[in-house]
């Protein structure tokens, strides 16, 4: 018997304990997204119920802006206050530590947000979505399967319509869950903190246009 004979069955075993290992990953991966897309659901369900009021930024602060942009975005297809909120923001909120109130209406609302575009990515990477006839979808499918950071980058960094649908295109094609979340952090912090400095310019100029 050759030598490589006798180590043949090795080899199997531990490709089968790789494919093994594998299946287990990808199990425990799609029970996370399952999780997250259920989770930012029951908030979203909650949030229009109970009708949260933007105009109440002032009482709950940079908590209320969290929560309402964490919704928001988990919010699929569905319209919501998120955008008014970081306007609000910017022009309600109080500076903190030295900071100008627009930087951190940018890294708490793009923060919540990253995290509530999860349950499109989950949606997208669960299988097959209702959306997938629509041919701005497929177009987007295309651009996230040659250049899916980017991509996701480009769309959050603007206020967008079309970004639920980027958010389902890069779980369809499986984008690494970190790569996809840094994309979306960076845009919608950069997105959120000019939106919240334009909110915060608009209410200073009305409040000297009213003196």
């Amino acid at each position: 018997m050759a030598v490589s004979d006798r180590f043949r069955p090795v080899g199997v075993r531990e490709d089968e304990a790789a494919v093994s290992r594998r299946g287990r990953f990808w199990r425990l991966e799609h029970t996370l997204l399952l999780s997250v897309a259920l989770v930012m659901t029951a908030f979203a369900v909650a949030f229009f119920y109970f009708g949260i009021d933007v105009s109440s930024l002032k009482t709950y602060g940079y908590a209320g802006l969290f929560v309402i942009n964490l919704v928001g975005a988990a919010s699929i297809l569905l319209p919501s206050p998120a955008g008014a909120s970081v306007f609000g923001g910017g022009a309600f909120l109080a500076d903190f530590l030295g900071m100008p109130a627009f930087i951190w209406v940018g890294l708490v609302a793009g923060l919540a947000e990253a995290f509530g575009e999860f349950s499109g990515y989950a949606a997208g990477y669960g299988g097959r979505i209702i959306v997938e006839g629509r041919p701005e979808y497929r177009r987007i499918y295309g651009w996230m399967q040659r250049h899916g950071v980017i991509t996701m980058f480009l769309m959050s960094v603007i206020p967008n319509p079309l970004f639920d649908l980027a958010g389902i295109a890069a779980g369809a094609v499986q984008m690494p869950m970190g790569r996809f979340f840094l994309a979306v952090l960076g845009g919608k912090v950069i997105k959120d903190m000019y939106l919240a400095a334009v909110g915060g310019l608009g209410a200073a100029t009305l409040g000297h246009l009213s003196r």
